[in-house]
């Protein structure tokens, strides 16, 4: 498994570079509209908001398994976004569109754009899009697809590579996973039965 592991990420790593180039020379005004409407899904604290907000909603309204899904989802944000952010900036990697030559020598390195692995907006959009699709199986296939837009949009964008949103999916998939099979233990309950 770790040499597996250790393959990938060398995979990964070899690709950023051609895969950022091939994300710039894609730009275009389609595209840069949809990826503006779709990047603030995984900005700041949006995606928790929406948590706490549908929280309270289906607590009113009595719909227990949304109103679990929604805490497990803001739970699972906040637990992924502290690990991305411990991670990021022990690796100190630099953004794409700050690791040219001549604009990082510009500044001095204390500076620098350096929190670029991993990639927080994967990270929480992945954590949440779990969490949720393990309450309705049924929404993983759009829920996936919308995460991963997410994230490729922040390769378009050049504020990422792709090794870096890998990495933030990978960390949000596995805090979600946790804290559903956590929330079903502590529970003496089985893991979610599908809803929808």
């Amino acid at each position: 498994m770790i040499g597996i592991g250790l393959a990938v990420a060398a995979a990964l790593l070899a690709v950023d570079g051609p895969m950022t180039a091939w994300a710039a020379s894609c730009r275009n005004p389609v595209l840069d509209a949809v990826v503006r409407l779709i990047n603030p899904i995984g900005s700041g604290v949006t995606l928790l908001i929406a948590c706490m907000i549908l929280f309270a909603g289906c607590r009113m309204l009595g719909w227990s398994w949304l109103r679990d899904a929604a805490r497990i989802g803001a739970l699972a944000f906040a637990g992924a976004g502290l690990v991305e952010f411990a991670l990021k900036h022990l690796v100190g990697r630099p953004r794409p569109d700050v690791a040219g030559p001549s604009l990082a020598a510009m500044w001095p390195t204390f500076m620098r754009d350096i929190d670029s692995f991993p990639s927080g907006h994967a990270a929480s959009v992945f954590a949440v899009a779990t969490v949720f699709a393990s309450f309705c199986p049924r929404l993983a296939g759009p829920l996936y697809t919308l995460a991963a837009a997410v994230s490729l949009g922040r390769v378009y964008l050049g504020r990422h590579y792709v090794s870096d949103i890998v990495a933030g999916a990978i960390i949000g998939t596995l805090v979600a996973v946790y804290l559903v099979r956590r929330d079903a233990q502590s529970r003496r309950m089985p893991p979610p039965v599908p809803a929808c």
